[in-house]
């Protein structure tokens, strides 16, 4: 007689529809040794399989490669070994990070953000009308209030920055700009790169658009498990290139569509990502990214700031020069004096 592990076994080959878990609609009897059969039944016949699909699949959770990080000063110089870290980091992943600026950059960094604490007390209402309320305040998700600087400013606005805050717009646009000037004088050197190995082959080049830098603000529950897959970064869609540093230390997460990282980033350093219309620039060759601080949730009531610089360099809107090389002076002047022994002898052979 067949005992019963070698009945389930070969349960599975049941070619009969499995028994109904109730014998009759009227409930004469129960259905316990029903139910027990149909539990039997199942677990022998089902078979699901096990897909485990690759980590690429899931590009929003796939690690990036290690940040390429490119000495301050090297890159200001044009060192070799800079540049070919440039390309390759903005060819692999979009982005890549500045170290070197160090204590006076952060110090730089701090005394920014501290010129700016008049700027988020100001009154909500002002915040929320008229051209100060629709040009320089604005949220990140909601989870960051920011307030946008614009290094060209007409001279309406700039009445409307001193009538706000009179006290203080002098010593706050000093320091604005200090930083301003800092970063846009990297994000030179990158464009520069860029625009030397990646020729575009597209009639348009990339806009010119007002600079801005963004100081933007974030409170104490701020943390990465509040953090979208893919932010929509307005740099993304408006400049081609974005600088990101902060005062302190703290987490920062880079996103692209291949994936995404978190690391340490360190006060003065400084994380350039590639935006939308640099990629389309390329075509295709630059990738894309964002980037994001985080900060771990703490009982600080203190809120937490860093400052985006988002711009479009004007070497990115010049066409490129084809080879072609300038004719010196000196050049010049030996090419006339050829010219004109050559007319003297022809004028005296026919003569």
């Amino acid at each position: 007689m067949a005992t019963a592990p070698a009945t389930r076994a070969r349960s599975h080959r049941f070619r009969a529809p499995p028994p109904s878990p109730i014998a009759t609609g009227k409930g004469l009897r129960s259905a316990a040794v029903d139910d027990l059969v149909l539990t039997e039944y199942l677990d022998d016949s089902l078979r699901v399989p096990d897909l485990n699909l690759p980590e690429s699949y899931f590009p929003s959770r796939s690690p990036l490669k290690a940040l390429a990080e490119v000495d301050l000063h090297s890159l200001v110089s044009g060192d070799g070994l800079a540049v070919r870290q440039v390309i390759a980091a903005a060819a692999e992943i979009g982005a890549v990070r500045v170290a070197g600026g160090g204590a006076p950059l952060a110090e730089e960094a701090r005394a920014a953000i501290e010129a700016c604490g008049v700027v988020f007390e100001t009154p909500e209402g002002e915040k929320s009308k008229g051209a100060l309320g629709q040009q320089c305040f604005g949220w990140r998700d909601a989870l960051a209030e920011e307030f946008y600087w614009y290094r060209s400013r007409n001279p309406e606005m700039e009445q409307l920055l001193q009538r706000t805050w009179p006290d203080s717009y002098r010593t706050l646009r000093e320091r604005m700009e200090n930083v301003a000037a800092r970063l846009e004088t990297v994000a030179e050197c990158i464009a520069k790169i860029l625009s030397k190995h990646f020729v575009s082959q597209t009639p348009s080049k990339v806009g010119e658009i007002h600079s801005i830098l963004c100081l933007r603000k974030y409170e104490s529950h701020h943390s990465r498990g509040n953090m979208r897959e893919f932010s929509d970064a307005k740099s993304l869609y408006s400049h081609a290139l974005s600088l990101h540093i902060s005062g302190d230390d703290h987490e920062f997460c880079i996103r692209c569509p291949e994936g995404s990282a978190i690391f340490e980033m360190s006060a003065g350093d400084i994380v350039v990502t590639i935006g939308k219309p640099l990629q389309e620039w390329s075509n295709g060759e630059l990738k894309i990214a964002s980037g994001e601080a985080l900060f771990q949730p703490t009982d600080n009531p203190f809120p937490s700031f860093t400052l985006e610089y988002m711009c479009s360099p004007l070497v990115l809107s010049h066409e490129p020069e084809n080879g072609t090389k300038m004719i010196s002076l000196i050049d010049q002047l030996l090419i006339v004096l050829v010219l004109s022994l050559i007319y003297s002898l022809w004028s005296c052979v026919f003569s």
